[in-house]
């Protein structure tokens, strides 16, 4: 049972109640289970590009930011502690008072965790478990947040190497090491127009830029909205442009002279290789003829059959304990 069919249980065994009027806001939305909601008040806020693309072609209002005033608001848990505080101390803010802020997460998430951390802070009114997870809900009281301090988290701020980045970005409190290994494997090798795949905070990009003068432009592509405001303001080189979109989708083939990619692997807990198998396929796509593709990965993760593919010439031009750093040419 998917995390929004656990939320519908006190909705449809009428514990919560849907107001009669004003905005319903749902925090990192999902792709399905609103039906019962009434859509024209209904508001999806979600960074990732995927699922706001989705939601947005479905007919749903999507935003990438938090609306000012809601009569409910809604919070879906991420894996981040942090960025699940963050959200509930929001929502709460965005409530009119008298409003109901529902929070659904699997334990997990910290859905266990969370609950207890906000009755320290706040009456919580009630709890349903189920599906190896927990709804839980209460009412705003007042117009002072006692949630406040964990808003901040959301907000960039520097990292341990001085990086700004915020909670739920990839590798938030550091420099990731598959990228810190891919780094000077590129130095000195990018030319012309260059794409970063799954930039992030765009500590990569910016290696990238700074050891290549022959780079002549860069695309950091994407998908989560934040991690994109956080490489804005982490690159200050005019050969940087951002891209907030999926980067399995093509829409510039052959145009690139090189791209270069530390790929996500997972969504969740368990290892998705086909994301990796998508991110070499895009890269193929974009190349040009002449196109190189610089790669790292875990070195359990098996993308050699997808390489060769997709590419005349496959080359490991690094390995350590955990990472291969892979170097294709020749775009099939």
């Amino acid at each position: 049972m998917s995390t929004v069919n656990r939320l519908m249980l006190p909705f449809d065994e009428g514990t919560i109640a849907l107001p009669e009027s004003g905005q319903i806001i749902v925090l990192r939305a999902k792709t399905e289970g609103y039906g019962d909601f009434p859509k024209d008040r209904l508001s999806c806020v979600q960074g990732f590009y995927p699922t706001f693309q989705f939601l947005q072609t479905s007919g749903y209002q999507t935003t990438t930011e938090i609306p000012d005033t809601a009569a409910m608001a809604i919070v879906h848990l991420t894996k981040a502690k942090d960025e699940n505080r963050a959200l509930l101390a929001r929502a709460y803010d965005a409530l009119e008072e008298g409003g109901t802020l529902v929070v659904d997460g699997a334990k997990t998430e910290g859905v266990e965790s969370l609950m207890k951390a906000a009755k320290k802070l706040h009456t919580v009114e009630g709890q349903l478990s189920k599906a190896h997870g927990k709804v839980f809900w209460l009412t705003k009281t007042t117009q002072d947040n006692p949630f406040s301090d964990w808003a901040s988290a959301l907000s960039p701020s520097p990292n341990k190497d001085g990086y700004m980045t915020a909670a739920g970005v990839f590798s938030a409190e550091g420099i990731d090491q598959g990228s810190a290994e891919l780094a000077p494997v590129i130095a000195g090798k990018l030319k012309g127009r260059v794409a970063d795949l799954g930039a992030g905070w765009g500590w990569l990009a910016q290696q990238a830029l700074e050891s290549n003068p022959a780079i002549e432009s860069l695309d950091l592509i994407e998908a989560e909205h934040l991690a994109l405001h956080c490489a804005e303001l982490n690159l200050n080189d005019p050969r940087a442009r951002f891209v907030w979109g999926d980067a399995r989708e093509v829409t510039a083939k052959r145009s690139y002279d090189a791209v270069i990619s530390n790929p996500p692997f997972h969504t969740g807990r368990k290892a998705e290789p086909a994301l990796g198998r998508a991110f070499i396929a895009a890269a193929r796509d974009m190349l040009k003829p002449a196109g190189h593709l610089y790669l790292v990965a875990n070195r359990q993760l098996a993308y050699e059959a997808t390489l060769n593919e997709c590419f005349g010439r496959v080359d490991v031009v690094n390995q350590s304990s955990r990472y291969k750093i892979i170097h294709a040419r020749k775009p099939k």
